[in-house]
């Protein structure tokens, strides 16, 4: 079987609704390529796109069994990001230890909701990365210290102003601990100063943990029109649309996303959110 050329007729016929000829085909070549951790990844991501859960979780045991021990940490971070945090652990657990194991096995316990465990082991880092930060971040106030989260938000903000995950990560902190009033004001404030998909983006994704909808999804349409690369952008407007009840819509986006960054976790995320606005 070629490879690309299955693949490429797979992206065609989700693209074209065809999801029950496309999961025959993504099994047929899951069953081809059943010694190759990377092609079974990209099948179970398929499988998720489509939302066949019972197949793509049946490929990604079969990844945990048959990945060697090089690839352990890709195919391992590959499986978390689409939605498969146990089978990345099972992974992991045989992994020897490095940055980038410590780091995944930081991510993994953060999806399970073992958030002690996942702020315990950020501590093991020997250079930590904003990103690592802000999961140990999301981590403390998911245990309810949410006054060290605040602490620890704000230092991340002025350590690095601009960068928009830190952003978000100072809204989602602020707003868990109540001081929404405060987020808000920074948002308002970001806009202003700065005329980008990005600030938009974010404006977008406070309206939507506060909980207004239409204002949300109005930013969201203005950061996609700037900027069709902004996926948190995308992930706020399709969030907008589940809740509206426009579900394929929803799932279009989805779809988007995946083929712009294939196993993006956002796309995992609109998909059970679809799935719960049935």
């Amino acid at each position: 079987m070629d490879k690309e050329k299955a693949l490429k007729e797979i992206q065609s016929n989700i693209r074209n609704g065809n999801t029950a000829m496309a999961s025959g085909q993504i099994i047929e070549l899951a069953d081809c390529f059943s010694d190759d951790p990377f092609t079974l990844l990209t099948c179970a991501s398929l499988l998720k796109v489509i939302e066949q859960e019972s197949d793509a979780e049946k490929i990604a045991r079969r990844l945990s069994d048959v990945v060697k021990d090089e690839y352990r940490l890709e195919a391992a971070k590959g499986l978390r990001r689409i939605g498969f945090p146990a089978e990345a652990e099972k992974i992991l657990s045989k992994a020897a230890d490095s940055e980038g194991v410590i780091r995944e096995k930081m991510n993994v316990f953060f999806d399970l909701r073992m958030y002690g465990e996942s702020s315990e082991i950020y501590g093991r880092l020997s250079a930590p990365t904003l990103d690592d930060t802000i999961t140990m971040i999301g981590a403390v106030s998911a245990v309810g210290e949410q006054t060290r989260a605040v602490d620890l938000a704000e230092g991340l903000l002025a350590e690095a102003p601009g960068d928009l995950n830190v952003q978000k990560c100072y809204c989602s902190i602020m707003s868990a601990a109540g001081r929404s009033k405060e987020a808000g004001k920074f948002v308002k404030d970001n806009l202003k100063k700065n005329k980008t998909s990005n600030a938009e983006s974010l404006a977008s994704y406070y309206l939507w943990i506060e909980g207004k909808t239409a204002s949300a999804g109005a930013y969201a349409s203005k950061a996609v029109k700037k900027d069709q690369n902004n996926i948190l952008a995308m992930e706020v407007l399709a969030y907008c649309l589940a809740e509206k009840g426009k579900i394929q819509e929803a799932r279009i986006v989805a779809g988007a996303i995946n083929e712009k960054d294939p196993g993006n976790p956002a796309v995992v995320r609109i998909l059970d959110m679809c799935k719960s606005a049935k």
